[in-house]
């Protein structure tokens, strides 16, 4: 397996995010036809018969790191990702704002008390 540039490895990367050639594209600063023999390499340098199998061979090489919940940013992430939050973490953000509001209660006691 040869290795794999840094640009490469960008693209693969976002290609494993389920981003289409244009939206790579877009967010490299290139065009779509660029995006194409990029990832045509990244697949021959793998010994990958396609782009799915390229990723789940670079997870597999640890190229990539495995992401679990928890691992990543979470319920904002994905919102300015555009993604619909996955359930784990719209779970985790309802947990957070409950806190939060126990918080500000307990709080509004405290000082409600002191006066």
């Amino acid at each position: 397996m040869t290795e794999l540039t840094a640009h490469e490895l960008r693209v693969l990367e976002l290609v494993a995010h389920g981003y289409t050639h244009q939206q790579i594209a877009d967010r490299l600063v290139m065009t779509a036809k660029g995006v194409t023999p990029t990832v045509s390499r990244a697949i021959r340098k793998l010994g990958a018969r396609n782009a799915p199998h390229a990723v789940h061979l670079a997870y597999q090489a640890g190229i990539f790191r495995r992401q679990r919940h928890g691992d990543h940013p979470g319920f904002n992430a994905h919102e300015r990702r555009g993604e619909t939050p996955c359930d784990a973490c719209v779970q985790g953000e309802l947990d957070y704002r409950a806190k939060q509001r126990h918080v500000r209660r307990n709080r509004n006691q405290q000082q409600e008390t002191a006066a």
